[in-house]
């Protein structure tokens, strides 16, 4: 079930990343968007990403068998909302810890409390809900994705034998 978690978690960001790149690019905003990242910055945010999705991937899986079990199947969608949620906002967590400390490092110490601390104090609950919910969403419709090549690769337990 390795394989499976770590498969499903890189489709899965790679996916996300280049559903957003191409989004950007259609506006034409790419090029502005881009030109702040350098290599190892996009790297982290990748990795990052990745990590939570793989993180949140496995425990959407956990005790599963979508091969042989309809039952898993049909609850497979309910944890992937659930879990998808949680991958939002454990990705949002990484972005604001490392976006707090760039703003701490960059601002006088004087402008740091009412600068930087009181307003995050006040966005976080609200980008943490609408993480949540963008993470749900995402997290549900890539749910659909993997049953629907579960059942393109014949993957559905219909025709399995028992092996001794």
């Amino acid at each position: 079930m390795k394989l499976v978690t770590w498969s499903l978690a890189t489709f899965h960001a790679s996916t996300f990343v280049l559903a957003i790149v191409l989004f950007a690019y259609s506006r034409g905003g790419l090029g502005g968007t881009l030109s702040g990242l350098n290599t190892f910055v996009g790297l982290g945010l990748f990795v990052a990403l990745w990590a939570t999705t793989y993180f949140t991937t496995a425990r959407s899986l956990a005790g599963l068998d979508l091969i042989a079990s309809v039952r898993d199947r049909d609850g497979y969608l309910r944890r992937t909302l659930r879990w998808g949620s949680r991958n939002g906002m454990a990705f949002l967590a990484v972005l604001g810890v490392v976006a707090l400390f760039a703003a701490v490092a960059n601002t006088r110490p004087e402008q740091v409390g009412p600068g930087i601390l009181v307003p995050a104090l006040f966005i976080a609950p609200i980008a943490l809900v609408v993480s949540a919910a963008v993470g749900g969403a995402v997290g549900l419709i890539f749910g659909f994705i993997d049953l629907a090549l579960f059942a393109i690769a014949g993957l559905t337990g219909m025709d399995a034998e028992a092996t001794v």
